[in-house]
């Protein structure tokens, strides 16, 4: 296996949808709460494409062969004016997937390492990602690359 990761290209749009779509089934199976539609995946591909081009950042694909069988969308936030200046600003990884069947072989760690090297190369001193309470495989998949917990954050449902 020879990992390639490059930028998201027009032509790798049905199989990012489809990668989406196995993020959002899979962690439906957790949260219970996901959209477990076709067209959710596309609306989640479409509103990240949107994100960088307003806010800067990069869809980015790992490709094996000819086959994309990776994910990951790394956007520029807004600084923060409640943090440091240093750190005011940072870059966030809002989407990682991979494809179930290439899961484990560090395609995973690759793509967080280009998205290290993009916030890096934005001058960025900090880097957040997110993982769903209960999926317990990606938590203690980015604190091994080093991520600790930052931040908590709670929900509602109201009837």
């Amino acid at each position: 296996m020879s990992i390639v990761i490059r930028p998201y290209a027009a032509g790798d749009r049905a199989v990012v949808i489809g990668l989406v779509h196995q993020l959002n089934l899979y962690e439906d199976g957790i949260s219970a709460d996901r959209a477990r539609d076709v067209k959710a995946a596309e609306a989640c591909l479409d509103s990240d494409l949107a994100r960088v081009a307003r806010d800067g950042g990069a869809v980015m694909v790992a490709v094996d062969g000819r086959d994309v069988v990776g994910m990951m969308c790394f956007v520029l936030e807004q600084p923060q004016p409640y943090l440091r200046a240093e750190i005011a600003q940072v870059g966030w990884v809002s989407e990682l997937v991979i494809d179930e069947r290439h899961r484990g072989q560090g395609i995973g760690t690759a793509l967080l390492e280009e998205a290290e090297r993009l916030a890096r190369s934005h001058g960025m001193r900090r880097l957040m990602i997110g993982a769903i309470v209960g999926n317990h495989i990606a938590r203690k998949a980015y604190e091994r690359f080093g991520f600790r917990p930052a931040v908590m954050e709670l929900s509602k449902d109201l009837e």
